[in-house]
């Protein structure tokens, strides 16, 4: 009877404190700063007419293994593996997880032991009779389990655990993201590796070309048919087609290197690759999905959305700092002084209650980091709604420059098999003397310039069929 007596008072003092901390934590009061931003939907953006849905499949990870060649294929893996870009992309998602670990650890209980043997004297004019203050030195030894917990009344730490979490998710995103702007990198540099080289067969085309044209004006001059100026004229286009060709060479060379470079590798391994396969071409098309996945298929997208989830947790902790914060703490074991009273009757020690703090004044800071938490959850939402435009912009402007590529390389092709016609034509009426060298020297133009230019936006294509690839986000998958 006289245990639930005293129980009870015990009981209504707490109760009371917890009231009076709630009347006091009035005077740190929340700011109110109006209504939060929101994210922008798909259908706040307008863009079905643009982006009209495909027939088409979102595309897998290892994407580029559509193109089937093996070179590609051994490149991306070695990149993967091997490139510090991609290692300090998993580096961000190992600090991520612990970060997360460690937030998730401050809505458990805690639990230390602590020890300690100390040798000690006390004072024999501090109050007690000499005779029974212990004389000389002695050791003094405890042995103590500390318990705390922290009760969370308002979902501070809870808030705190939901926004490590959204950081970590997020840096999954973004590792996803880094490996995207990885291999589009690589399968770009790849196809301007494979415009080089077509570039080199143009030139030495071309300098075939200036090569007959020279070797024919020389026998026409040798018989008194041309003059010295003309001959002339034809061996300077000469050189000039043979320093384009080395020129060529020498851009396949670096270009190797920058290869390596993106992988990670030595100069060496530049050196080994060799010439991509013959057609890269193998058009992605858009999803028939498009409007509903868009957002869930964009690693940067799913990052930006769940960096401002994770700012939105965060304004529900700095809301909460500005209640009671109640901790429940206990400790328990034995003390003594001499180590063989140690594990005596009568040594151990032990205590438990609960502990409250409230913020009563605290010159601005608890409102001044309310408002800080407000502000980077406004910067997220504006982050990610930038991150939207930026993603349907992306995709429409590749797509606008498909449909003008296609139309344009048939007229390139037709406009080469025209030029190679009439370089022929030219080169018969040349030898009958029914055209003047400098027809000839035209439609010799002709045919170089149109070739590569036919060159210049097949490569085009195919990096254009990349940057779909890495607008509609790579074979990501929220």
């Amino acid at each position: 009877m006289d245990t639930q007596s005293s129980m009870h008072p015990r009981r209504t003092l707490l109760q009371l404190a917890l009231l009076g901390s709630l009347f006091l934590t009035g005077c740190a009061s929340i700011p109110d700063l109006g209504p939060a931003a929101s994210n922008k939907t798909m259908q706040d953006m307008a863009s079905q007419q643009t982006l009209k849905a495909g027939s088409a499949d979102w595309m897998n990870s290892n994407w580029w293994q559509s193109y089937q060649d093996g070179q590609l294929d051994d490149i991306m893996q070695e990149a993967l593996s091997q490139s510090p870009d991609m290692a300090a992309a998993q580096a961000r998602l190992a600090k991520a997880a612990g970060q997360a670990q460690q937030t998730g650890a401050s809505n458990l209980p805690s639990l230390d032991l602590d020890t300690s043997v100390t040798k000690m004297k006390q004072s024999y004019n501090n109050g007690f009779p000499a005779a029974f203050v212990p004389h000389g030195y002695n050791n003094s030894a405890k042995v103590e389990l500390d318990f705390s917990y922290e009760i969370d009344f308002w979902g501070k730490n809870r808030s705190a655990i939901a926004a490590a979490s959204s950081e970590l998710a997020a840096a999954q995103a973004e590792a996803a993201q880094s490996r995207l702007t990885l291999t589009s990198s690589i399968a770009a540099a790849y196809a301007e590796l494979a415009r080089l080289y077509a570039e080199q067969d143009a030139a030495e085309q071309a300098l075939s070309v200036r090569q007959h044209s020279a070797q024919l004006l020389q026998q026409r001059f040798d018989n008194g048919l041309e003059t010295m100026g003309t001959l002339r004229q034809a061996q300077s286009r000469q050189a000039t087609a043979s320093a384009d060709l080395s020129a060529a060479r020498q851009a396949i060379a670096q270009q190797k290197l920058s290869i390596a470079a993106l992988m990670g590798a030595g100069p060496d391994r530049g050196m080994s690759l060799r010439r991509p396969a013959g057609s890269l071409l193998h058009p992605q098309g858009l999803p028939a999905s498009l409007q509903a996945d868009l957002l869930g298929r964009r690693p940067d997208l799913a990052a930006a959305r769940l960096r401002a989830e994770a700012a939105a947790s965060r304004i529900n902790v700095a809301r909460a700092a500005f209640y009671p914060n109640v901790n429940l703490s206990a400790y328990l074991g034995v003390q003594s002084l001499g180590l063989s009273y140690l594990t005596k009757n009568g040594s151990d020690i032990g205590g438990v209650g609960p502990a409250i703090s409230l913020p009563i004044f605290r010159g601005g800071a608890l409102q001044g980091n309310y408002r800080v938490a407000r502000a980077e959850y406004d910067a997220a939402v504006a982050s990610y709604n930038q991150t939207l435009t930026q993603a349907l912009h992306d995709v429409a402007d590749v797509l606008a420059q498909q449909q003008e590529l296609g139309p344009q390389l048939e007229q390139r092709r037709l406009a080469l098999k025209t030029a190679e016609e009439s370089y022929q034509v030219m080169q018969n009426r040349y030898q009958g003397g029914l055209a003047s060298y400098l027809d000839v020297l035209n439609a010799e133009d002709n045919v170089i310039s149109s070739r590569r230019s036919s060159t210049s936006l097949e490569t085009r294509q195919f990096l254009l069929d990349v940057n779909l690839i890495k607008a509609l986000g790579g074979g990501y998958q929220a």
